[in-house]
């Protein structure tokens, strides 16, 4: 998955769990947790992979399920102990990593492959290793495919799958009143 998806997969996922479980919309920080949360795998992995050749592929530690209970509940015990009161803010990080697992999981599925549950299974497993070369390689690759998904005359699924996802999680965004924007324009607001 795209950075991208990451996120607005993490956000569709913790509004519905925020709307359904404490029937309200999430905060401004909740939605800066599930950014940060749905990031945090990827941000760990891919530079020990592609830019300093610790790791030989770009799902490890970060992405391991064997792991990211462990940082789930760091960020618990941290959030508690700097703010009380910060559950909600924790179960959205929680919530958002998880779902980054899940989405490299599901979605070689979703853009007709197969599921791919060895992304996440380090050490026990050895994870897929089709993600070879440094960070700039990759960055010319993904940029390749992207345009050759734009250029191309029908609408690949991958595309399909994105655009859905973006449309749901936009709408559900502007119903739970924009989080993080709302509080950037009450912020600027009361400054002028």
């Amino acid at each position: 998955m795209w950075p991208w998806e990451h996120l607005l997969f993490a956000y569709l996922l913790y509004s519905l769990y925020a709307n359904v479980v404490w029937r309200r919309s999430p905060s401004g920080p909740e939605a800066l947790a599930v950014a940060v949360g749905s990031q945090l795998p990827d941000l760990v992995d891919k530079p020990l992979s592609w830019t300093f050749d610790i790791t030989q592929t770009g799902y490890s530690v970060g992405h391991s399920i064997f792991v990211v209970p462990f940082v789930c509940l760091a960020v618990y015990v941290l959030l508690h102990r700097w703010e009380r009161g910060s559950v909600r803010q924790a179960t959205a990080f929680s919530i958002a990593i998880l779902s980054h697992l899940a989405g490299d999981i599901v979605y070689p599925w979703l853009t007709g492959g197969h599921l791919n549950p060895r992304a996440v299974t380090w050490p026990v497993a050895s994870p897929p290793t089709v993600d070879q070369g440094n960070f700039l390689d990759h960055v010319v690759i993904y940029g390749n495919r992207s345009l050759e998904m734009f250029l191309g005359g029908e609408l690949p699924q991958e595309l399909a799958v994105l655009l859905g996802l973006l449309a749901l999680t936009v709408v559900l965004w502007v119903y739970d009143g924009a989080p993080i924007a709302a509080d950037c324009w009450r912020w600027v607001s009361r400054r002028s």
